[in-house]
């Protein structure tokens, strides 16, 4: 882990979602939501798709 200013400006977190904007979270949430693993832009790793972590309240 590298500690200090990053290397194009802010950060925004929410759950396990890091991105440089509050839009691509959003997206991300959406995204996740869907839980379409094989054509979305989460990959998960083969044999791990059998249980569904929702997103939280």
């Amino acid at each position: 882990m590298v500690l200090g200013e990053t290397p194009n400006g802010r950060r925004y977190i929410w759950w396990n979602f890091v991105a440089s904007s509050q839009e691509k979270i959003e997206a991300a949430k959406h995204a996740w939501a869907k839980g379409k693993w094989a054509h979305g832009c989460f990959h998960l790793p083969p044999g791990d798709d059998h249980e569904f972590i929702p997103l939280p309240d």
